[in-house]
């Protein structure tokens, strides 16, 4: 096969098709040896452009049927909100569909105003988008995706109620729950997350909590517990950018000497042991609260 024929597969963004690639005369054996990498089945991306959440979603529209919907931290990427990471699964509503690696597909009913035409398919709104991250994921998790689409600006707390006012879909309850516990205050997911554990511990710490500091100077902490001087934090911004941990450490020196508790989570601590740092601090908070 000429070289001229190889680079003309993909067009401008580099997906296709087996389909495509067979009428051009390449065989498997092409693409198994080609500088292709296999996205889908039957879909291929040239290895040579880096992969981004938003090309997964283009590729998947080559497998879908015309009216599937995508949605979920898939929709709040394609309308601009960083959700999903490069590799994680589409989501996507949509019927009798076979399962397929690397689709997260939910058979579920929507309505033509839910949605609007992307890449061959359809693409949820952002609202619609809203009650699916609640209706199809662990409370803490869906609580913590909502949090990013109102921190963003492009979604209201308002209009999020009045589209499920009146709805009886498939885990509405708990979409219910998840409403009342979100904040939009929160900076970060894993800072949401910790916010919905407190919260189902009975604990209700305020987000970005604003603290007189030296000279009168504002500090924020993460989550703060301000009766009990309690302060909890996340340090997954850390590793990125050492003067900001450098910043950090100065700003939570402070806080000690002037008699604030400072609880440091790392990633590592919410992934294995939440429950037991949910327990620490509610202990924490209850013996530190005058009463």
């Amino acid at each position: 096969m000429a070289a001229s024929n190889k680079v003309a597969l993909g067009g401008t963004r580099g997906l296709f098709t087996r389909k495509e690639a067979l009428q051009q005369g390449f065989s498997d054996k092409d693409l198994r040896n080609g500088p292709y990498r296999r996205i889908f089945h039957g879909v291929y991306l040239l290895e040579s452009i880096p992969l981004t959440h938003e090309l997964l979603c283009r590729g998947a529209a080559m497998v879908l049927p015309p009216d599937a919907v995508i949605t979920g931290r898939s929709a709040a990427s394609l309308h601009g909100i960083d959700l999903a990471r490069p590799t994680d699964p589409v989501e996507v509503l949509t019927r009798n569909h076979k399962r397929v690696h690397g689709l997260r597909v939910w058979d579920t009913r929507r309505y033509h105003w839910e949605h609007l035409p992307w890449g061959g398919v359809r693409l949820a709104t952002l609202v619609r988008a809203a009650l699916d991250l609640l209706t199809k994921n662990p409370l803490t998790q869906g609580v913590a995706c909502v949090d990013t689409l109102l921190r963003s600006g492009m979604l209201s707390k308002d209009a999020l109620g009045r589209f499920m006012n009146g709805r009886h879909d498939n885990g509405i309850r708990r979409a219910r729950h998840g409403f009342e516990l979100l904040d939009e205050r929160a900076e970060s997911v894993p800072e949401s997350v910790l916010r919905v554990k407190f919260a189902l511990r009975g604990l209700r710490p305020v987000p970005q909590l604003e603290i007189p500091g030296e000279f009168g100077q504002p500090l924020r902490g993460d989550l703060g517990f301000p009766e009990a001087k309690v302060v909890v934090e996340y340090e997954g911004r850390w590793h990125a950018d050492p003067e900001q941990f450098r910043r950090d450490e100065r700003r939570r020196a402070w806080l000690r000497a002037n008699g604030w508790l400072v609880i440091v989570v790392t990633a590592e601590d919410l992934a294995t042991s939440a429950d037991q740092l949910v327990e620490t601090v509610a202990r924490a908070v209850r013996e530190r609260t005058p009463r």
